[in-house]
């Protein structure tokens, strides 16, 4: 494992073709600049007196014409050029070394102040191509000092050194020795050149990787913070607000741009702000547009190093305050305690209303008997005791049937779908609607459905539905002639297949103004009405996963239709 991660470390590091291209461009510069600038103050410190062998100025200025063209016609055809940029950078660092060889062979040999600059080639290669370019370069510039110092130990200089008494060396040791430190120093000089290239480059990558995470970072927790539903505002020492994000402006009304840099008070003077840790609490609210929401908020102490304060840098007391608009929560909970209000009472009063129902048949038991005792007398019962045995039949009767619709309603039973005769049914449902209801007795009901129609529900339930409609309708035509008609047909309502039963009679209708109230329990426009029908009716329709609707489009009447769900399979 270590041995794995020691080679890992040590491997080259490789550049895309544009980083090779531009470094390959600041080598070309770096030649023609380097050259231009020791061969000018060499010269000025020649005319100066100093002791510096320098070529004629004719070759000198052929010199540098020659690394000037050459290096432009580099650069234009490294412009143009699409593959092999490696092996094109590495011939540059030999012509580098050639450069540089020539112009220590001309400037002195062995002698020459300009031997140093053979380590340039060596430096930049290792710093560009890393290992193989330091070298490669390094090899290149060892080759050409080694031919320099040969050439010189055979005598092969150039003449002008003979003008100017130049004593070339003839002793092999003193050279050879010359030869092995610079041709070392070279070697060394690309092994740490290429070794710190790689390291600085696998730093450089290591920095660019951490520099995007960072951002990914940073991208996913604004992205966070812009999307939580809950409102975040950030204040320094001062309570000055820092930012917010988009769920403040949503509960608030407040923008962004508004609010930060800006005291907090200044748009959130409910909320308090203690020193330390504050519990969750709650507070009314007047957003932007002058409307009062609740809100509950916490306000937390944010401790951040100096460095890492946002927008104040010397700041280390920032708070983090987090709100939630909780209007609809709280009319929600209320509902909630009102529903188990409502559900315990209602218990209760099903309760009470059960146990009322034995005493209650044992008083219209005890009339009946009464009633009927008194027929059997030879005399005729007086017109008191007739009357007031009527009363309470009549009384008893109509709180059984409140005992009953309010059980109904209370204790509502699970549904037992099956198939059953629609006509049949309704037939049944008139006759019960007749013998129940006094004031029926004279409503016409007619039935315009075939005799063989099916409908699929709990068939003592929907009778329940009819039952109560019919009476609703009876008792709406009273003062006219009581008439209703039940008409029924299979509807397909959003993809699915209904049963639909409507009810209709010829009474004054229902007004727009009570339809979203006559499904409300208890609520009822008749005296002698406990308002629990049409509550029943929704309720028993609901439990099918049925539909009740009261179309408006009708000039005088009222027609009640409600629909229930078909099973896929619909067989007659």
């Amino acid at each position: 494992m270590f041995g794995s991660n020691k080679i890992k470390s040590h491997s080259a590091v490789r550049d895309t073709g544009e980083q090779l291209k531009r470094r390959i461009l600041s080598m070309l510069l770096i030649r023609t600049v380097l050259f231009t600038l020791l061969i000018a103050v060499t010269y000025v410190l020649q005319t100066m007196g100093s002791s510096v062998i320098l070529p004629p100025p004719a070759v000198i200025m052929a010199f540098i014409s020659v690394v000037f063209i050459f290096s432009i016609g580099s650069a234009a055809r490294l412009q143009n050029k699409t593959h092999h940029i490696p092996r094109f950078a590495l011939f540059q660092l030999l012509y580098d070394a050639l450069f540089a060889a020539l112009l220590v062979y001309g400037t002195g040999c062995s002698q020459s102040i300009f031997t140093p600059v053979l380590i340039f080639p060596v430096i930049i290669g290792g710093l560009n191509l890393y290992r193989i370019g330091g070298l490669l370069a390094a090899s290149g510039s060892t080759i050409l000092y080694g031919t320099i110092l040969t050439c010189e130990y055979l005598g092969y200089i150039p003449a002008i050194y003979a003008e100017i008494g130049y004593v070339p060396r003839h002793d092999l040791l003193p050279m050879s020795n010359l030869f092995a430190v610079y041709g070392i120093t070279f070697f060394t000089i690309a092994l740490l050149s290429s070794l710190l290239a790689g390291r600085l480059r696998r730093a450089e990558e290591n920095l660019t990787t951490t520099s995007r995470r960072l951002d990914s970072l940073n991208l996913l927790y604004k992205q966070i913070f812009d999307d939580i539903s809950t409102g975040i505002i950030t204040v320094d020492n001062e309570n000055f607000i820092t930012s917010c994000n988009r769920a403040t402006e949503e509960i608030t009304g407040f923008s962004a741009d508004e609010v930060v840099g800006q005291p907090f008070f200044n748009f959130f003077s409910s909320i308090l702000l203690a020193d330390t840790e504050q519990i969750c609490q709650a507070t009314n609210f007047k957003t932007r547009d002058e409307q009062w929401i609740r809100i509950r908020y916490s306000a937390t102490r944010l401790d951040l190093p100096s460095n890492l304060q946002i927008n104040e840098p010397g700041s280390a007391d920032s708070k983090v305050i987090t709100i939630r608009d909780i209007s609809q929560l709280e009319k929600m909970e209320k509902q909630v305690r009102d529903a188990e209000k409502m559900a315990a009472i209602g218990e209760l009063s099903a309760a009470i209303a059960h146990d009322f129902r034995n005493p209650l048949a044992s008083t219209s038991g005890s009339a009946q008997i009464l009633a009927m005792e008194a027929d059997e007398q030879e005399n005729e019962p007086s017109s008191t005791s007739r009357s007031l045995t009527d009363i309470i039949l009549r009384e008893s009767a109509r709180m059984e049937k409140t005992i009953t619709e309010f059980l109904q309603f209370a204790r509502p039973t699970a549904i037992t779908p099956q198939w059953f005769n629609l006509k049949l049914m309704l037939d049944e449902t008139v006759s019960q609607l007749i013998e129940i209801h006094a004031r029926c007795q004279k409503c016409t009901v007619t039935i315009d459905i075939r005799e063989r129609f099916n409908c699929w529900g709990d068939r003592q339930q929907v009778q329940t539905i009819i039952l109560h409609l019919l009476e609703n309708s009876c008792t709406a035509t009273c003062q006219n002639n009581p008439a209703a008609i039940i008409r029924a047909a299979e509807k397909k309502v959003r993809g699915t297949n209904y049963l639909c039963i409507q009810v209709i009679d010829r009474g004054a209708g229902i007004p727009k103004s009570l339809r979203e109230q006559i499904f409300t329990p208890f609520f009822s426009t008749r005296e002698d009405s406990t308002g629990l029908g049409l509550s029943i009716v929704k309720m028993l329709v609901e439990q099918h996963k049925g539909i009740i609707s009261i179309p408006d489009d009708r000039e005088s009447g009222c027609l009640v239709e409600v629909c229930f769900p078909l099973p896929e399979e619909n067989e007659e």
